[in-house]
């Protein structure tokens, strides 16, 4: 009796398995029914189509990203020819201003130092003046060597200069000092100093240097 009992539970749990086991394929047949006659052709065609489009000379990709680019939400996701070319540009840009902004700091740097150097020089020069005044009617041999080597380091600093500035300053000279520090100058230097002056005054320091 027992045995009979079991037999049948048996057969009874392999039925309820039998009928959930048909009950999911019942439910998988219809997705892979609209899979295999719908998608799966659908999908296809769509391929055979771009390529006997494209065999064709027309451009799908293009037309695709165009009437995408109309779409709000696909529109986000197509990038066109024109935006990749927009964002070149712009960072060709923003590359470019970064090294125009680099090498105005540069030149600044230079001005700076520039202006420093000019600003010693003229207080180099006032201080010249005030001892060449003040020591015109002496004949000591070291205070004309004194003198004479100042001349020669202000001159120094001219070498390195503008040609432009340097002519600026040194035609604001007392005649004399101008004079002197130009004679201390190579002739190159001093020639291109010359060339940036008024035409009458450099005319008048160079015939002031030939008569020393």
């Amino acid at each position: 009796m027992r045995s009979r009992l079991g037999n049948l539970t048996h057969k009874f749990k392999i039925g309820e398995n039998m009928v959930k086991v048909k009950k999911e394929q019942q439910k998988r047949n219809p997705i892979l029914w609209f899979l295999f006659a719908i998608v799966i052709p659908v999908l296809l065609a769509f391929g055979i189509a771009i390529v006997i489009l494209s065999v064709a000379g027309i451009d799908v990709t293009g037309w695709a990203k165009e009437k995408g680019s109309n779409i709000p939400i696909i529109s986000s996701m197509v990038t066109t020819k024109e935006d990749k070319d927009l964002k070149r540009q712009l960072e060709k840009a923003n590359e470019t201003i970064a090294a125009q902004k680099d090498e105005l700091d540069d030149l600044n740097k230079e001005i700076d130092s520039l202006e420093g150097l000019i600003d010693d020089l003229e207080m180099d020069m006032k201080r010249l003046e005030n001892r060449n005044k003040s020591e015109e009617n002496v004949t000591n041999d070291d205070s004309a060597q004194e003198i004479d080597e100042e001349v020669k380091k202000v001159a120094a600093s001219f070498r390195k200069m503008d040609k432009e500035k340097a002519a600026d300053i040194i035609q604001n000279l007392d005649k004399n000092m101008a004079v002197a520090v130009l004679a201390s100058l190579s002739g190159d230097v001093r020639g291109g100093i010359l060339a940036e002056m008024e035409p009458k005054l450099a005319a008048e320091l160079m015939e002031d240097m030939l008569q020393k």
